[in-house]
């Protein structure tokens, strides 16, 4: 037998028959991988509390061919805060969707392990919609979709000042011209790319000290919004599933 520890979270558990189940795990040594956890279903087995989605376990796995498969396991957070309510929980599964879609399989990566566990522990506090847009602006740096604010990402150019266009497809910001060539991409506001660009480079601790005003939060939201989903080729399910209870992310 080929045994390994991992510490990973679990970003989601698929059921298979009656009380298997298959879990997507974002490693903190391995990236992202797919495990097979035998009977982890059922209320006598010891994996149960460790296979929970967001929990952060310390697994022992065995390589197999086609799968590997759970050993044991053993919780290190369960992150209970993020029980305390359905809108919260919905956010916990909407950051780990968007890590699920963006971190590469199979790859170590641990600037992506690093953020959704920073996220997690700092989900059920204040300011969440603050944290959910860094945790977003981070996702698209760490997959190396990073957009161009300095100049036009179509031609080059610096922009003039004033309202800009942020095109997804193109990578970036659009100057005037380059603008009327995609004219459904989000506009942005000078104060609105100002705060995106210290999402993408301060830390977390730095941008509590930002006071964002209601309509840069929506600029911002939407810019993110349809960079991910341009990216991704869908909209997350759990997006739509907080737009459904009223509360978008």
């Amino acid at each position: 037998m080929k045994l390994y520890h991992a510490e990973a979270i679990v970003l989601r558990t698929i059921a298979v028959r009656e009380a298997d189940r298959v879990l997507v795990l974002l490693t903190r040594e391995y990236g992202k991988l797919r495990v097979w956890a035998h009977g982890a279903a059922r209320p006598t087995s010891r994996k149960r509390g460790a296979v929970q989605p967001f929990c952060r376990s310390r697994f022992l796995l065995e390589r197999s061919r086609e799968i590997d498969v759970v050993r044991q396991a053993e919780v290190l957070e369960n992150f209970a805060v993020l029980h305390a309510d359905l809108k919260t929980l919905s956010l916990a599964g909407y950051l780990c969707e968007l890590v699920d879609g963006f971190a590469p399989e199979g790859q170590p990566d641990p600037g992506f392990y690093r953020l959704l566990l920073q996220a997690l522990r700092r989900l059920g506090g204040e300011k969440q919609e603050l944290l959910v847009r860094f945790f977003e602006s981070r996702v698209l740096v760490l997959a190396g979709l990073r957009p161009e604010l300095g100049v036009c990402a179509a031609c080059g150019n610096r922009p003039a000042a004033g309202y800009l266009r942020i095109s997804p497809a193109q990578g970036g910001v659009l100057c005037g011209p380059c603008q009327t060539k995609e004219p459904t991409a989000p506009v942005c506001r000078p104060a609105t790319l100002q705060v995106l660009g210290k999402m993408l480079d301060w830390p977390l601790d730095r941008i509590w000290r930002l006071r964002v005003d209601a309509g840069t939060r929506r600029e911002l939201a939407a810019v993110l919004h349809s960079y991910l989903c341009h990216h991704l080729e869908r909209e997350p399910k759990s997006l739509i599933f907080l737009r459904k209870l009223g509360d978008e992310a």
